[in-house]
């Protein structure tokens, strides 16, 4: 009985950290459409979670018009996982218009269990106490059913829409690129583990199987543990999280000629020359609050145009290219012995890092070494 306790308590902490996260994706970074349906994703998570602890007939009894409700939104999880996917890698697939296909079972199942959710909270209660009721017992096992199918036919959509995009642009994906392609592919396979697992528990209970533990237990545990982990991810791999790319934009090379492409060649050159002298000249870099339309505005270029530069001609996002001068401006004025009358923080701040943590990890990625390290080997260093 105290495990529980304790057991729900766990879960009810992971749920204020799941409504954090489904609260922050929303509304960062503002202009990042596959973020928000992430963001809903989440919160339904965070609801289902919280109903799965809460659920008793004593809770029910006093909240009858609750009943029901929340379990309907577990027909969300596979069109909005799908949805993500695919909004995150293709531009025109953001029209909300298109989407509405995906939630028909929703409605369905809401208008099927309308005479229920019509009646009054005196006689839900009477239902639920009395149990006097197989056609509601019906419908949740119709529920549960296609969740069951929901979960195979989304999870081949995904991985078919993951594998096309991988294939037809392999070549020209950068390791930035190919990290976003491997995390999708994370996300669904947890997904998908954690499905098979709540499906396991929903036909043992069907078929009246008794097994030794819980398995709801381990899939709302598992739920809570995934969304803490891209929480983690959110913080330490934040370019997962924006559109520092048109991922969509390696198609249009496709069935180019060879002088267009070499006419091409020759324009992105010049480009990359007026970007790098804008960037050297100028400095913008130093700006902690820097991002392309900071860069297109100094320089003439289109936002997916300067994206489209780096990534053709460097191989490289906007971030990278903008770390990398950051850091070098950092190891100049280590260089200058500024380091020994201001904190390493303080020189961070002044290349244009507006974190500790990305500055560490940014530093060492590029030197090697950690800042401390670095200026200990200096010459004539105090540190």
């Amino acid at each position: 009985m105290v495990f529980e306790e304790y057991f729900k308590l766990v879960l009810l902490v992971g749920t204020v950290l799941i409504f954090l996260l489904s609260l922050f994706l929303w509304f960062y970074p503002k202009n990042f459409f596959a973020n928000k349906v992430l963001g809903v994703l989440i919160f339904t998570w965070a609801i289902t979670v919280l109903s799965f602890v809460l659920q008793s007939i004593e809770f029910y009894s006093r909240f009858p018009h609750l009943y029901g409700i929340t379990s309907g939104l577990i027909l969300m999880f596979f069109p909005l996982m799908y949805l993500y996917i695919k909004t995150y890698l293709y531009k025109d697939a953001r029209n909300l218009k298109k989407m509405w296909i995906h939630f028909v079972p929703l409605l369905i199942r809401f208008i099927a269990f309308s005479p229920f959710y019509f009646q009054s909270g005196d006689a839900k209660v009477k239902i639920l106490v009395a149990d006097t009721t197989p056609w509601l017992d019906t419908l949740f096992k119709l529920n549960d059913i296609v969740i069951i199918l929901q979960g195979i036919i989304y999870t081949i959509l995904s991985m078919r829409i993951l594998h096309h995009f991988q294939y037809f642009r392999e070549r020209r994906m950068t390791k930035v690129q190919r990290n976003a392609v491997s995390w999708l592919k994370q996300f669904v396979i947890t997904n998908v583990f954690l499905w098979s697992i709540g499906v396991s528990g929903s036909i043992f209970y069907m078929l009246r199987i008794d097994v030794p533990f819980n398995l709801f237990n381990i899939y709302y545990l598992g739920l809570t543990i995934l969304t803490i982990w891209m929480g983690y991810f959110t913080l330490r791999k934040p370019h997962l999280f924006s559109e520092a790319q048109e991922l969509k934009s390696l198609t249009k090379y496709l069935g180019m000629s060879k002088s267009e492409l070499e006419e091409l060649a020759i324009k992105n050159k010049a480009d990359l020359h007026k970007l790098i002298h804008f960037i050297e000249s100028q400095k913008p870099y130093l700006n902690t609050s820097l991002n392309l339309q900071h860069l297109a505005s100094g320089t003439g270029l289109a936002k997916n145009r300067i994206s489209d530069i780096f990534n053709t001609e460097l191989k490289k996002t906007f971030y990278d290219v903008i770390n990398e001068y950051r850091t070098k401006e950092v190891i100049e004025l280590m260089k200058k012995g500024v380091h020994e009358s201001h904190t390493l923080t303080h020189l961070a701040e002044m290349a244009g890092f507006n974190s500790k943590a990305t500055f560490n990890r940014i530093f060492k990625k590029i030197t090697g070494k950690t800042p401390s390290e670095y200026t200990s080997e200096l010459p004539d260093s105090k540190n």
